[in-house]
């Protein structure tokens, strides 16, 4: 529902609105004196204002003021509905068309508008095209996304714009990795909006930073410091009752408690985060929460807690009636992921380990059969180094060897796991390799030989590659154990 604020053309605008199907049921007319600034609104005076989105209901898309006509109203109606190729059709004002195309563009990434100009003075328009250089990679005049936000912060008609845009320049440098920056830039102009619905807004991203840059490893004193910042935040967005802001917190708290190892508190908070996102219909953040509650209790198990291992696997199940292979492929694969590792480390008598075993190999193929190599390596990659690990645990198998297997799919994890861009990851698979190769049964001596030569490389480059103590000492183990069969292999 819209809420439109006007004195002077409340007579006019619904007449209009009345002979517009269905425009005139979602649009509320109040007068100025009402203005709540919390609401979806618009201002109508001799201009048409429409507020900054902050709560992110909406595309981030900014609009300048312009003066009052009645078809430009219903434009800006209609895209505030969602209905932009509609609203284009009854836009007179350019300002105002080149701002629609600007969401069009961004409920439509497949399909690039090609006509888009922006006016470089203007710090709205500059602000609209660092979100589509962000977003859909609409660049003009080959302005870089960095430059678009920069230049838009320092043009910017007030603080409150200003902190607008560096809410999401914020997002850009996070999703870049460069969280300093981010967290430098949410504090800075966190101050400065003065509007508390601004302010709170810039908290929870300031939250998102701290939550993705200084919580691995865990530092107690970063944690305490963002606990404070999501209770004030819990309190302020309970009040407003912004469903979506409380369930992002609880997932962070929910976080924080797996952290310190409070596995009931944080099994608490995730199980608001999911009545949440179940009540109020939020599907594509419920797989999010489903999979952090799985891995919860997963964690939980590992640690002496063997009792919910079941309860973990009882999750993800339930997950996967919901994202099936045809409507979520992803999270079915990444669902079947965790599913895989579970079953395989799964504490079951003798007699039972092999069934579990088929279990997660027919879960770790699903997930495989999505993360394919050439569309996703870096995913593929873990997948493939944990079902390794897996095919190591596994029960003899009455067929082939699992340790040739687990080679194999350690080798397609190293094919991605470079040592310019994953140098740690890589270290760890090749330990992991090395395990391997210890325990494969070589055909004959040619291919002992080449193993050796194989192992011998891989063990020496560990130390190349990490300056982590215990890694190179059980890179160090791995090459005295190499060193002393090596004579005899290559002169056998």
């Amino acid at each position: 529902m819209i809420h439109l604020y006007t004195d002077q053309y409340r007579d006019e605008i619904e007449r209009v609105l009345s002979n517009i199907e269905g425009l005139s049921e979602a649009v509320i007319i109040k007068p100025m004196i009402d203005l709540d600034a919390e609401s979806n609104h618009v201002l109508v005076t001799d201009q048409i204002i429409v507020p900054i989105p902050w709560n992110s209901t909406e595309p981030p898309i900014l609009f300048e003021p312009i003066p009052f006509q009645v078809n430009d109203l219903i434009a800006i109606l209609l895209t505030k509905l969602m209905y932009e190729q509609e609203a284009l059709n009854f836009c007179d004002n350019e300002v105002l068309r080149t701002t629609i195309k600007c969401r069009l563009q961004l409920r439509d990434m497949e399909h690039k508008i090609g006509d888009l100009q922006f006016d470089e003075n203007s710090a709205v328009a500059i602000h609209n095209h660092a979100v589509l250089a962000q977003y859909a990679r609409h660049f003009y005049n080959n302005s870089s996304t960095e430059n678009l936000y920069e230049n838009a912060i320092k043009r910017a008609s007030s603080e409150v714009f200003a902190a607008f845009t560096a809410k999401h320049y914020a997002t850009f440098l996070m999703d870049s990795g460069s969280y300093s920056e981010a967290e430098s830039l949410l504090r800075k102009y966190q101050g400065m909006a003065q509007i508390e619905s601004a302010n709170f807004y810039l908290q929870l991203d300031l939250i998102n930073v701290l939550m993705a840059s200084r919580l691995l490893p865990y530092q107690k004193h970063y944690a305490e410091e963002i606990k404070q910042l999501i209770w004030e935040a819990v309190t302020y967005f309970e009040q407003e009752v912004v469903h979506w802001a409380i369930a992002s917190l609880y997932m962070n708290a929910s976080e924080i408690a797996n952290y310190e190892k409070s596995y009931s508190e944080s099994l608490g908070y995730i199980n608001k985060v999911i009545s949440i996102y179940e009540t109020h219909h939020f599907p594509e953040f419920l797989a999010s929460a489903f999979i952090r509650k799985g891995t919860l209790l997963y964690t939980w198990a590992q640690d002496d807690n063997p009792q919910f291992f079941q309860a973990a696997i009882d999750t993800y199940q339930k997950g996967l009636q919901t994202f099936t292979r045809e409507d979520f492929p992803d999270v079915h694969a990444e669902i079947h992921h965790h599913l895989a590792v579970i079953y395989a480390e799964m504490p079951v008598d003798e007699k039972k380990k092999a069934m579990w075993s088929a279990f997660s190999a027919t879960s770790f193929k699903e997930s495989l059969a999505f993360y394919q190599k050439a569309n996703y390596p870096f995913e593929y990659s873990i997948v493939a180094n944990n079902y390794a690990n897996a095919l190591l645990k596994y029960p003899p198998a009455k067929t082939g060897d699992n340790a040739e297997k687990a080679i194999f799919y350690y080798l397609e994890a190293l094919e991605v796991r470079d040592a310019y861009q994953f140098p740690l990851e890589r270290a760890h698979t090749i330990l992991n390799y090395l395990e391997a190769c210890w325990r494969v049964q070589n055909v004959n001596k040619s291919m002992e030989r080449a193993r050796y030569k194989d192992m011998l490389a891989k063990a020496k480059e560990v130390k190349l590659l990490t300056d982590n103590q215990e890694l190179i000492d059980e890179a160090q183990s791995h090459l005295d154990q190499i060193s002393a069969l090596g004579l005899a292999i290559m002169t056998d």
